[in-house]
């Protein structure tokens, strides 16, 4: 009794009257074994909200072997693997010749019934037996005449069911809630559930794995998304308007969409931490470079090492923006944005105004081109504030994009400055270099320019 209470102290939030039902319950587990011939346990569950239980107490039986060679008191069942366990402290109801699997792998049939302290389910009784030693009987309870004419409903003129070449699992259920009809889909969904004895002529309730089932009068269409063990169901209610029938329920096994879904999740999740982990390498790298600008006093230098921190920076933003959105693609507003506040930031004057707009669609970007266009973005806002406005206290960048063809988009970038020497730049220019080289490259397009009097204009096709 000391151990089932240590026990319940440690891993459960059950109190001392709650625990001294389970101690009293256990005085019994000893004549149940015997009785059942079969092992038998008081599970409770754990405080985590799991769904997982703690085995507080176990008994084995007299007269046949037990299916354990140490003992599993202490040990946690899992919900995957004991799902008739999980079941009834989910529904509050009992469970009958449910497969599930120990704690050493062996495969067990279980009964589990609820024990109650006050209105809650503190714990379960669990009698065992493994699979090779039980008898279940599969044989359908006896169906009244009036019911089982459901099936000749649903008969083909060749005798065949058309509901057994379908996958969805159906049982019409009768005013009684006993199952009166199945098909062979729901057979196979049952006994995926866990069941192991025939469901036709069973009351629902007893294999119902949705506790809002329970208390339905089911009177109108009801659909849940249901886990299982290892398995993800959906179950469908739909009422029946016939004197015989009350409603019918579908089923449908959904574990792997599920399945899928879950992988899709953790790979989004590992994507968006590699380029978490990118921006802070990146970021990282630039602030050891802002360090060693501070030690430099050949003001060529500090310009270099500027030059290269906005590059770096340029690529990092690419990687924050894919961390804080679900997407995959990059919106090219995005892009601007972020370029726009670190092109300011490193060669902006307090006395200078830059106004940058932005017109045209919000272009989906795949990854490798955004980087591109982030490294072409920055390289063109850099000249622009560290050339294009000398003198003056204010300037105005725009951005335009177009949708050339259905595979084509025409950027065109614009300042409004001094415009330079298009020939003399493009020779040697390393900004430049850098732009021509990811167009040609990355980009897979190709770049024009203009520049004067009136200012500087960049197309870029890709």
């Amino acid at each position: 009794m000391e151990t089932i209470e240590k026990l319940c102290k440690e891993y459960t939030d059950l109190n001392q009257n709650e625990i001294k039902t389970i101690q009293n319950a256990a005085l019994s587990l000893g004549a149940m074994a015997n009785m059942f011939d079969a092992d038998a346990f008081i599970d409770c569950p754990l405080k985590d909200g799991s769904g997982d239980s703690i085995v507080v107490a176990e008994a084995k039986p007299i007269n046949n072997p037990s299916s354990y060679k140490r003992t599993v008191v202490g040990l946690v069942a899992t919900k995957e693997k004991e799902p008739a366990v999980y079941r009834t402290f989910n529904l509050s109801v009992p469970t009958k010749f449910m497969k599930a699997t120990t704690q050493e792998n062996a495969h067990v049939v279980q009964t589990v019934e609820p024990i109650y302290c006050m209105d809650r389910v503190v714990g379960v009784f669990i009698i065992e037996q493994r699979m090779e030693r039980i008898t279940v009987k599969n044989k359908a309870a006896r169906i009244p005449e009036k019911e089982s004419s459901i099936a000749n409903l649903l008969m083909e003129e060749d005798g065949t069911k058309f509901v057994d070449t379908i996958e969805e699992g159906i049982l019409f259920v009768d005013r009684n809630h006993n199952v009166v009809f199945r098909n062979k889909a729901a057979a196979k969904i049952c006994k995926r559930m866990g069941f192991i004895s025939e469901v036709l002529g069973r009351k629902y309730q007893d294999i119902c794995i949705v506790k809002d089932h329970l208390d339905s009068n089911f009177d109108k269409v009801s659909v849940h998304e249901v886990r299982l063990g290892n398995y993800f169901f959906n179950v469908k209610t739909v009422p029946v308007d016939r004197k015989d029938i009350s409603y019918m329920v579908l089923m449908n096994d959904i574990t792997s969409k599920k399945l899928q879904e879950q992988e899709l999740i953790l790979k989004s999740v590992a994507f968006k931490e590699m380029h978490h982990r990118v921006k802070n390498n990146l970021q990282t790298i630039a602030a050891l470079l802002r360090l060693q600008r501070n030690n430099v006093d050949s003001e060529a230098a500090v310009q270099a090492l500027n030059d290269t921190i906005s590059r770096i920076l340029a690529i990092s933003s690419t990687h924050e923006i894919l961390v804080e959105t679900d997407m995959e693609d990059i919106k090219l507003n995005d892009i601007v944005a972020s370029l726009k506040d670190n092109s300011i930031l490193y060669y902006g004057r307090d006395d200078f105004k830059l106004d940058v707009e932005y017109y045209g669609g919000d272009f989906d970007i795949k990854f490798e081109k955004a980087v591109a266009l982030a490294l072409i973005l920055n390289e063109l806002m850099q000249n622009s504030i560290k050339y294009a406005f000398g003198g003056r206290n204010s300037g105005k960048i725009v951005l335009m994009t177009f949708q050339r063809r259905a595979d084509d988009i025409e950027l065109v970038f614009m300042d409004d400055g001094c415009g330079f020497d298009v020939e003399k730049i493009k020779s040697g220019s390393m900004g430049w270099k850098i732009i021509n080289s990811m167009v040609k490259e990355k980009l897979k397009g190709h770049v024009s320019v203009k520049s004067g009097n009136c200012g500087t204009k960049v197309k870029i096709i890709f």
